[in-house]
């Protein structure tokens, strides 16, 4: 019967079985030594037979332990879950889920102003990557991307890129004075469009570029950058902060618009519109501070 199976002393069990120490599985429950050994016994009193053989400060499974073991350690993991699972969508009213479909701007700019907004605002975020078109009745409260649109939504308009061409001092000491042709160039396949776009307005034949490197995404071009491996042309946003301490430079005449702008969109079916609204404004006034001179 479900009413004689006692499931905080198996719950205490599995945890001794992990952790293989009553004092560990007692830190990791959160409670004393001797109420372990209480639930513990009351187990093998229920189960009339002993789990564990004691050796001074160590134990190990007896043969009917580790049956029992074996057999509820899935199952109360899965409970736990649940009950984690659970207790998150209670706190979803004091959480934004956030969907972005640029992995390099998050991890390079907005992470890092996260914090900033949680301190603030006391609400967490919960940042989601995909490239991908939203899908109709997909739960999430903002989007923030440059080529993906949310229709007859309200909508920020954050920041125009801009890129520059940036490398590392040592390498634009070492390549001074050499022609834009013999330049090692880094690049990204996630933005093959930015060399070819920076080229042209230099008036050079992108065909015509020395390529050293190329990574799947921005963040790996710029850390590549950083060590020396070649020249990038990169949105100035995703290096301003290396710029400003001096572990990249600008290179060449100046910046090149591209066309884009990051924008902002609330989800309209969004339960969250005004901290949505909120989480908007905020970062648009955040990105504008970013980058003023």
């Amino acid at each position: 019967m479900l009413e004689n199976v006692p499931l905080v002393p198996l719950r205490v069990f599995v945890a001794v079985g992990r952790q293989g120490n009553f004092t560990r599985a007692a830190q990791s429950l959160g409670i004393t030594q001797s109420a372990v050994s209480r639930h513990i016994a009351t187990l093998e009193k229920v189960s009339k037979q002993a789990l564990f053989i004691r050796r001074g400060p160590y134990i190990e499974l007896t043969a009917a332990g580790l049956q029992l073991y074996d057999t509820v350690k899935d199952a109360m993991a899965t409970l736990e879950m649940a009950i984690q699972q659970i207790t998150h969508q209670q706190d979803q009213h004091e959480r934004l889920r956030v969907r972005t479909s640029m992995p390099s701007f998050s991890m390079t700019v907005l992470v890092p102003m996260l914090g900033q907004f949680t301190a603030q605002h006391n609400r967490q975020i919960d940042l989601i990557t995909n490239l991908s078109p939203p899908r109709p009745n997909e739960e999430f409260d903002v989007l923030i991307s440059r080529d993906l649109s949310l229709p007859d939504s309200e909508s920020w308009e954050l920041i125009r890129e801009e890129l520059v061409c940036v490398a590392a001092p040592a390498l634009i000491q070492q390549h001074s004075g050499q022609a834009w042709e013999h330049w090692p160039m880094v690049t990204a396949r996630s933005r093959p469009d930015m060399l070819g776009l920076w080229a042209l307005d230099q008036g050079i034949e992108p065909s015509r570029l020395l390529m050293s490197a190329t990574y799947d995404h921005l963040f790996f071009a710029i850390a590549g950058a950083i060590a020396g491996s070649g020249f990038l042309v990169v949105p100035r946003l995703l290096v301003m902060d290396h710029l400003r301490d001096g572990v990249l430079r600008e290179v060449g005449p100046g910046q090149v618009a591209t066309g884009a702008t990051y924008m902002a969109y609330v989800n309209a079916q969004s339960p969250q519109q005004s901290e949505a609204r909120q989480f908007c404004r905020w970062l648009k006034s955040s990105l504008r501070q970013r980058i003023a001179p």
